[in-house]
């Protein structure tokens, strides 16, 4: 047995009956507001709504959680190694679903144990020539778009034969649409809106390109040794995110 696996088994073993389980849970470490707030290794005051309801869950279900901010490409190694426990706001594809456990019904993801649902854009300088049809990207010749590494918008890009560059960021990217670098980003709106902070010089296509529902999926190892205390967290967010949204979305704008 591997030192790191021997010692997480003492450690386990050493825990009293009842004591809280730990679990340790990464956050993005950009914003994407109202779901979580701030930028940068540690958490904002307020956090976000996502980051307030798996707060209660942890504490409803007797979870002793470690919140660690990391970026996207990082989260997802980490979670793949064992590093982590569990990431928070992640959508669900066939790539990540061979190394992280979702909430699945019938084989696909469980709408109703969602954190939060997002919609992604094509974002372009303003007077650009690129038209989206909802299916094709018009214009865009020998363009790339930009991405976040480690995004699952890649992916989905890439299938409909749309050439993508990534890039560690959303400033990075931005800066590379501003200088024409790329000739679009593909970004949540939410988290475009945070950088732009209206600034008119930077404008969303129409449609969105795709709505997904985000969750909270855990490592397989995570899932197997505990899952009495996955579902608890699940089912309390399913419970409460929408009493939550009322309760404590004017904090946020909302």
């Amino acid at each position: 047995m591997a030192a790191s696996k021997l010692l997480r088994l003492l450690l386990l073993l050493a825990l009293p009956a009842g004591a809280a389980v730990p679990v340790r849970v990464l956050v993005n470490d950009q914003p994407a507001a109202p779901y979580i707030t701030g930028e940068g290794p540690s958490l904002a005051s307020p956090p976000g709504l996502a980051v307030e309801l798996l707060q209660q869950a942890a504490t409803s279900c007797n979870v002793n959680l470690q919140l660690q901010r990391q970026s996207s490409l990082r989260q997802l190694q980490a979670l793949r190694s064992g590093a982590a426990d569990a990431i928070l706001l992640l959508s669900y594809n066939a790539e990540r679903a061979a190394f992280a456990h979702y909430p699945l019904r019938d084989g696909k993801p469980d709408s109703r144990y969602r954190l939060a649902t997002l919609s992604y854009s094509f974002f372009v300088r303003k007077g650009s020539k690129l038209q989206w049809d909802g299916e094709h990207l018009l214009g865009l010749d020998d363009g790339k778009v930009g991405t976040d590494l480690g995004w699952s918008v890649a992916s989905d890009l890439m299938r409909k034969d749309i050439a993508v560059e990534g890039a560690v960021g959303v400033e990075a990217n931005l800066a590379k649409l501003r200088a024409g670098r790329i000739a679009a980003y593909a970004v949540h709106n939410t988290l475009a809106e945070a950088y732009l902070q209206g600034s008119h010089d930077v404008v969303a296509l129409q449609p969105a390109i795709s709505t997904k529902d985000y969750f909270l999926p855990f490592s397989r190892r995570f899932a197997a040794e505990h899952p009495q205390e996955v579902q608890c967290l699940w089912q309390h967010i399913a419970n409460q995110r929408e009493a939550l949204l009322l309760q404590r979305g004017a904090a946020y704008g909302q």
